[in-house]
């Protein structure tokens, strides 16, 4: 099983391949914020500091919304990506 780990809150999760981030840390209890839940607001933003190879594959509406909310490079939204393997993640603020 994948481990989705939080780096500013050190809380680790083992989690199923394929799972939605989004669903995930909205059945749990986890550091990660969310707003509008459907990748248009960017408060989801977060940096993935390990793993990224082991997210989905990004799309253009998670693309256009992270060029509006962010300039950082290899941000992604949580409410859109899956995970599919180890990934650690750093969400500013959290």
């Amino acid at each position: 099983m994948p481990t989705l780990t939080f780096s500013a809150a050190g809380q680790s999760f083992e989690v199923s391949e394929g799972t939605s981030l989004l669903e995930f840390c909205l059945e749990n209890e986890t550091p990660m914020r969310f707003g509008c839940t459907v990748g248009s607001c960017g408060t989801c933003c977060f940096v993935p500091e390990s793993g990224a190879e082991n997210l989905s594959e990004m799309e253009d509406e998670e693309r256009d919304t992270l060029e509006m909310c962010t300039g950082e490079e290899g941000a992604r939204l949580g409410c859109l990506v899956k995970v599919h393997g180890d990934v650690t993640i750093r969400q500013d603020g959290a």
